[in-house]
């Protein structure tokens, strides 16, 4: 259900990611971001940057507007390596750290009702002046909404126009 909030209910659900990641400690508080990388401060690596770019609502009823959201929540670790010989074994402990953390916030699940996918991407940016490694975490997130209009009941459609 939608909390009355002025707020997305999605953008609610990035910014508790946020919260999670700095519960993680990989980096600074001020390292994380809730937008798009548009452009990644390679003088402030590794940094985090969560948002929620989209979501998609199907009705569960007819009448009264009652849908399950499936929203898609993004978030990427950017970082560079000194020693770049063991750089997939600390990819993969900051993998784990992140998706443990996630996975298991209960603040965050209670948020939701189910997360039917979750995908892992890693990928290197060799053409920067840094070698940059990117870890990205893509899931979706369902919920449901219920919005409710002032009035009579909608309980069935009478065809008229008013």
């Amino acid at each position: 259900m939608m909390q009355p909030n002025k707020i997305l209910y999605r953008s609610l659900l990035r910014n508790r990611l946020a919260i999670i990641l700095q519960e993680t400690q990989l980096v600074p508080d001020d390292r994380i971001f809730k937008n798009f990388p548009i452009k990644v401060p390679q003088d402030r690596l590794p940094c985090f940057f969560t948002s929620s770019p989209s979501d998609h609502a199907e009705a569960l009823t007819v009448g009264t507007p009652v849908f399950i959201r499936t929203a898609t929540l993004v978030t990427q670790y950017f970082c560079s390596f000194v020693n770049i010989d063991n750089a997939s074994d600390q990819i993969d402990a900051i993998c784990y750290k992140i998706e443990d953390a996630i996975l298991c916030d209960y603040d965050f699940q209670k948020m939701v009702e189910q997360i039917p996918s979750f995908d892992t991407d890693i990928v290197f940016h060799g053409d920067t002046g840094k070698q940059i490694a990117e870890i990205r975490f893509v899931m979706s997130c369902k919920y449901r909404a219920e919005f409710n209009p002032q009035g009579a009941m909608l309980d069935h459609i009478t065809g008229q126009t008013i």
